[in-house]
């Protein structure tokens, strides 16, 4: 994502090793954990049906499903809780990413490829900033994504929690023990 594109979205992306402990993790830790167990190996994600609804109770109406589109690459959202269709002032349920953002291009060129680089190699990430793009520049969040992947390892799903944060809060702050790396 160029420079100018990240600051017009306002929003920041980050990626931790799989392997990373779930403790690490502070607020997703027990998310973390659950879908820790469904992995099948080190390195690689789990199923889609390794989670389920008694896994999220505590997150409910902040989470998203993103099924995973090829030919061409498209994440599309299978399922918008609640909660950010509150934040976000729209229902992506059954909508491509950033298709009813201001600008659904910049997220075309940098959230789009934040989970193309997540289908090359798996990886527990972050995205994380403000809803400019919907209008609400008064709301910040972070989003866990976690990638689930189907019987051949190739993947399937991403699977997100997201928070609403502090204006000032960043997610090293957040998350002062996790290992995380920018993506961009």
């Amino acid at each position: 994502m160029s420079a100018h594109a990240r600051d017009r979205v306002n929003w920041r992306y980050a990626i931790c090793p799989m392997e990373s402990a779930p403790a690490r993790f502070g607020p997703f830790a027990d998310i973390v954990a659950r879908w820790r167990q469904g992995c099948p190996g080190p390195g690689l994600a789990p199923p889609r049906d390794a989670l389920d609804f008694f896994d999220v109770i505590p997150w409910l109406g902040r989470v998203s499903i993103a099924r995973i589109e090829r030919d061409p690459f498209a994440v599309r959202f299978t399922l918008w809780g609640t909660a950010l269709s509150q934040w976000w002032g729209v229902d992506y349920t059954n909508r491509t990413l950033g298709s009813r953002a201001k600008n659904p291009e910049l997220w075309e060129e940098g959230e789009l490829a934040y989970f193309a680089a997540m289908d090359r190699s798996p990886f527990i990430g972050f995205a994380f900033g403000y809803l400019d793009q919907y209008d609400r520049s008064h709301i910040k969040v972070i989003g866990l994504d976690l990638p689930m992947a189907r019987a051949d390892g190739m993947l399937s799903h991403v699977f997100s929690i997201h928070m609403k944060v502090g204006l000032d809060e960043t997610p090293e702050s957040l998350l002062p023990d996790c290992p995380i790396a920018s993506y961009f």
